[in-house]
């Protein structure tokens, strides 16, 4: 059975991209716009791999990942940052956070996979 990904971004063609490469790799993908409707999913859903973005309106990236990982039914999911924001500051908040990997926009779908490959062994 394949891994299943969610992806949270806010900008529907970069989630739609990135659904796709994620989909032509073999991947099972949920999308999310935000991180509300993120936190819905998961309420159902159980992913292997999550992708966020952290500029989004509303609940911002790092929010996301805070309440993913004060929640026991989500903590142990590994959170990949995918965003266009790449300043060291950013990556170590991040990491500090709890985020398992960081790749920066624009990127490719060999990185991205290769990512979460490393994740999900």
């Amino acid at each position: 059975m394949a891994a299943t990904i969610l992806i949270i971004d806010d900008e529907i063609h970069i989630r739609r991209l990135t659904a796709r490469m994620l989909e032509v790799a073999g991947y099972q993908v949920l999308e999310a716009a935000g991180g509300p409707q993120a936190l819905r999913l998961l309420a159902e859903n159980q992913p292997d791999v999550i992708t966020c973005d952290i500029a989004m309106p509303g609940m911002n990236g790092f929010e996301v990942l805070e309440a993913l990982k004060s929640q026991p039914a989500t903590a142990a999911i590994p959170v990949i940052m995918l965003t266009a924001i790449g300043q060291d500051k950013d990556v170590a908040r991040a990491t500090a956070l709890g985020a398992a990997d960081y790749i920066t926009k624009p990127f490719s779908s060999t990185k991205l996979v290769e990512t979460i490959e490393r994740q999900l062994t």
